[in-house]
């Protein structure tokens, strides 16, 4: 039963979300949260983890997550969940995007699906980063930032990363073994 929800879960997680595996993120939460599959802070740990490896997220993460759940047949099947869509919607795609090159009305649509991208990648963006970069304290009511503390350290850290990766060359596998010597040492 339990391998069934995985695909079934995944399988919707691949069918509604356009963009690849960073704009699946805050739908991936959602169901893992929903189901108590995961806690917020192991789906953080989900998202380093899938970012790391090699491969896309979404599969890592349906990977990571199955297997977490149901062993070896839950990774399977949750990875195979994830990836159906894609694999139906892209062969019916290309069959038909063959037939409408140049239409109007392909061209408007796919402009519509680039901001809805661009809004799921920056809303995984700011779950991730508010998670990582702001700490709870205290269960304290009052004003706004009560009970909340900021975390320097990883704030420095994704700093760091952003501006090195932006005007550099420096790779990007290094960038996340360095991040993770910084935070060996900072936190």
């Amino acid at each position: 039963m339990l391998y069934l929800q995985l695909y079934m879960v995944f399988f919707k997680i691949g069918l509604f979300s356009f963009g690849g595996g960073l704009s699946m993120l805050p739908l991936i939460e959602k169901e893992l949260l929903l189901r108590s599959w995961m806690t917020r802070a192991e789906f953080l740990d989900l998202v380093s983890v899938a970012q790391m490896t090699p491969g896309a997220i979404a599969v890592n993460s349906a990977t990571y997550v199955g297997n977490n759940l149901a062993g070896f047949g839950g990774g399977v099947f949750a990875t195979a969940g994830v990836i159906t869509p894609s694999i139906v919607i892209i062969l019916i795609l290309a069959s038909i995007l063959k037939r409408c090159k140049g239409n109007v009305y392909k061209d408007a649509f796919f402009l519509g699906l680039k901001p809805i991208t661009v809004g799921l990648i920056g809303y995984a963006g700011y779950t991730i980063g508010a998670a990582t970069f702001i700490e709870k304290v205290s269960e304290e009511s009052g004003n706004f930032l009560s009970g909340f503390s900021l975390n320097f350290s990883t704030i420095f850290i994704g700093v760091l990363a952003f501006v090195i990766l932006n005007k550099t060359k420096f790779n990007p596998i290094w960038m996340i073994f360095l991040s993770g010597f910084l935070g060996f040492i900072l936190l």
